[in-house]
């Protein structure tokens, strides 16, 4: 029998279960798609991702309710559909 490891993470719940909806898209589960990651991470010695930070527009340039929208996505407050409609009424 193999022996497994637990894994304790704190996570926003709005994260986690709009991942699980992905994953149940996939047909996976959340501590499978873990187990994917981690092997990524050990077949490729690093992240499976490119991590940068996106170039953003300059605030002052953004109007101040699509600035509001951008800043709860970031906090994970709304999600990217709101975010993406307040931002369209708001040009």
């Amino acid at each position: 029998m193999v022996k497994t490891e637990l894994i304790h993470v704190r996570i926003d719940p709005r994260t986690k279960e709009n991942a699980e909806k992905v994953f149940e898209k996939l047909g996976i589960n959340t501590s499978y798609a873990v187990s994917l990651f981690l092997n990524q991470v050990i077949m490729r010695q690093g992240l499976p991702f490119s991590v940068e930070i996106p170039e953003a527009p300059r605030s002052e340039s953004v109007p101040v309710d699509s600035r509001k929208a951008m800043e709860m996505y970031a906090q994970g407050k709304i999600d990217y559909e709101t975010a993406m409609k307040a931002m369209k009424k708001d040009s």
